[in-house]
């Protein structure tokens, strides 16, 4: 019995281009075609069809935010009556500062609800926001957690050449 592999080597090869850094071009897709001796549009149509089967989900950045200029960093959680959250997330969201916010499960040990990751240029415009966010959520109580260390931000890799680094 015959079966078909489940992806084309054309497919193989624009998972392979898309799992690195995009190019930082006006026209990133283009460049990766190019390439990859294939159009933009031919590049546009294979990763649809990956999408549309499932085996891409998203297409992200992952910013490095001391790069930028943002030099404070800090996730808030915040203790918020649970029929506020939708309210509350809603408000936090609409701030620019804001990259993450989102509801979680309380825990005997750690009891808030409500995280949002903030970042900012200086400690003035840290204290600012903070009093801002404070007035819109009117919190029980909140806690910040200032980031000492930003971590390296790698996603899954797949059709690599030598998946064990020589180490197989």
């Amino acid at each position: 019995m015959v079966t078909e592999p489940l992806f084309t080597q054309e497919e193989i090869a624009v998972i392979r281009a898309l799992q690195v850094d995009l190019p930082l071009v006006s026209e990133p897709y283009k460049l990766v075609a190019e390439h990859l001796g294939m159009t933009e549009e031919r590049l546009l149509e294979i990763m649809n069809r990956l999408r549309d089967r499932g085996c891409l989900k998203r297409m992200s950045i992952a910013l490095r935010h001391n790069n930028v200029g943002y030099t404070i960093n800090v996730m808030m959680v915040w203790d918020v009556p649970e029929d506020r959250l939708d309210q509350v997330g809603q408000a936090v969201a609409a701030c620019p500062q804001v990259t993450h916010c989102y509801a979680r499960n309380r825990l005997p040990e750690f009891d808030y609800n409500f995280y949002s990751m903030v970042h900012t240029t200086s400690e003035a415009e840290y204290d600012a926001l903070v009093k801002q966010l404070e007035t819109q959520i009117n919190p029980r109580k909140y806690c910040a957690l200032r980031t000492t260390a930003e971590l390296k931000k790698i996603g899954m890799k797949y059709f690599v050449e030598d998946p064990y680094g020589g180490l197989g």
